[in-house]
């Protein structure tokens, strides 16, 4: 059975860090040097919040308003999780690890929802959205549904991996966040969501073995050559969600051409991200007539 240890810790921030993978393949979102140090730094606190009770140091929050987040939501997972186990330990259950080592990460969960729902320095009256413009309550939505739902499970006895399990599909419930490498706000969102997911792959139970494809390519990854691509789709969309698309899928694609015949779209995309502008899309309404081809 999967503990909630210091060393599945190691392991769920050794994948949020492993410099040799793509980043996270739902939102395409790579940690800047600014974020890595702030998962290093919150990795470091957790695992001291699961091995000693240790409540985290405050650290001086970075200037960048998504890794001020990341860090704010770390922290105070991490002060749960320790708040958690010194309870425990001081009335005398510490001794259960099978159901305590849930209910710290369930209290860490909780706790670093809470956390970003309210400005770093406790002023409830000033909200996360104040604090971190740039519609940075997406990321609020998706840590306290995650809470939420984690603790509904804890109660009813689920084991570590439900529990990660139900807090990872808030993330997926929510949709890939928009302009997630581009904005502040959305960024933070992918930011939280891609440690919730991670903490559900570092809890899952081994499958069995595969043998890799050819290429030598890990799960996640795609190491072939990148593909100029020409994608071409219809859509029937309102004019203003129409723009809206267009403005998204031209930070994926050197050219977006749009045909309308009232409400039906023909898009016509030049782009070497194919796989980003088919997800734009899908996330915006139904798609007709898809059709990808290589340009060179």
């Amino acid at each position: 059975m999967t503990t909630f240890d210091t060393e599945l810790v190691e392991r769920w921030f050794g994948l949020l860090l492993d410099s040799q993978g793509d980043g996270d393949e739902l939102f395409r979102v790579r940690p800047d040097a600014v974020e890595r140090q702030v998962l290093v730094d919150g990795g470091r606190a957790i695992s001291a919040a699961v091995g000693r009770a240790a409540l985290p140091t405050v650290e001086r929050p970075p200037a960048d308003a998504a890794a001020a987040l990341l860090q704010v939501y770390l922290t105070g997972m991490a002060t749960g999780i320790a708040g958690a186990r010194q309870a425990m330990s001081d009335s005398g259950d510490a001794g259960q690890a099978s159901a305590g080592d849930r209910l710290s990460l369930v209290a860490g969960l909780i706790a670093g929802g809470a956390a970003i729902q309210v400005a770093p320095g406790g002023d409830s009256t000033q909200s996360v959205d104040r604090q971190f413009p740039g519609s940075a309550g997406t990321a609020v939505e998706v840590a306290r549904t995650a809470g939420t739902t984690a603790a509904e499970l804890v109660v009813d006895g689920a084991e570590l991996y439900t529990i990660t399990s139900a807090a990872a599909a808030a993330v997926l419930a929510a949709g890939p966040p928009d302009l997630a490498n581009r904005e502040a706000g959305y960024r933070a969102r992918a930011l939280v969501g891609m440690v919730l997911i991670t903490l559900q792959r570092s809890t899952a139970p081994p499958g069995a073995p595969v043998r890799p494809p050819s290429c030598g390519a890990a799960p996640g990854s795609n190491v072939g050559v990148e593909l100029s691509a020409e994608v071409t789709f219809t859509m029937f969309l309102s004019r203003e969600d129409c723009d809206r698309l267009t403005v998204f899928l031209g930070g994926s694609a050197d050219e977006v051409v749009v045909w309308s015949e009232g409400d039906r779209r023909y898009f016509h995309v030049h782009t070497r991200m194919a796989g980003e502008v088919i997800s734009e899309a899908y996330a915006s309404g139904a798609v007709f007539s898809l059709t990808v081809g290589r340009r060179e």
